[in-house]
């Protein structure tokens, strides 16, 4: 919309589909490519503590991170963490994980201190993402954050809301959603404009697994 600036981090992903060697090798492009968009990070943070009232702009910053990208947020969260000697600076207002190729909240070599660098961060996952089912086969662990959400959802961080949206993707892959369905894009525009979680239209919370189902 009018007055949005959108920034895009591009990585040397293969862009391909096929499964065992380009996958591989797009794990290990993303692994390298997280301390380049860490030092990108780095030196917003740095620009946002030394601005002055003059040049804020009084906007929040928020990151999208779709399939392996989110691989790539990993490795960016942790050397972003190690960079700024354990006291991150929060700057993200919303941050969205999209069909995010990755698979754990509970560790802290992985996305565990990413909560730290945000004031929310939402889990949009779908039970039939095929792209889900080649992460699954090349590398042997099924337990994806795109696929069911996180291994023990009632043991995430606070700041972390999961989304099903099973229920609304339709298509051959149903990998994209964030982009393509519109009940996705209705929810994100609601979670952007600031409506508390449980006031969002067309969710539906499933105590038992600590998520809101899109219907």
């Amino acid at each position: 919309g009018p007055g949005v600036n959108v920034v895009l981090f591009s990585w040397p992903s293969d862009g391909s589909m096929k499964p065992f060697l380009a996958y591989a090798n797009d794990r290990q492009d993303a692994t390298a490519s997280g301390p380049a968009f860490a030092r990108g990070l780095l030196k917003l943070a740095d620009f946002l503590r030394g601005s002055t009232p003059e040049e804020a702009c009084d906007h929040n910053v928020h990151l999208v991170a779709h399939s392996m990208g989110n691989y790539v947020l990993r490795h960016t969260v942790q050397e972003f963490v190690a960079q700024s000697r354990g006291r991150p600076a929060r700057l993200f207002d919303q941050v969205f994980l999209t069909a995010a190729d990755e698979d754990a909240f509970e560790h802290d070599h992985k996305l565990k201190p990413l909560p730290r660098l945000a004031k929310r961060v939402n889990v949009y996952f779908n039970n039939n993402d095929r792209a889900m089912a080649v992460s699954d086969v090349t590398k042997g662990n099924p337990d994806r954050l795109g696929d069911d959400g996180p291994r023990v959802p009632r043991g995430i961080p606070g700041k972390v809301t999961l989304i099903d949206a099973t229920r609304v993707v339709r298509g051959l892959v149903e990998h994209s959603y964030f982009l393509d369905t519109q009940a996705v894009v209705a929810d994100m525009r609601q979670v952007l404009i600031g409506t508390p979680s449980d006031q969002i239209l067309r969710r539906d919370y499933i105590q038992e697994t600590n998520r809101y189902r899109l219907s």
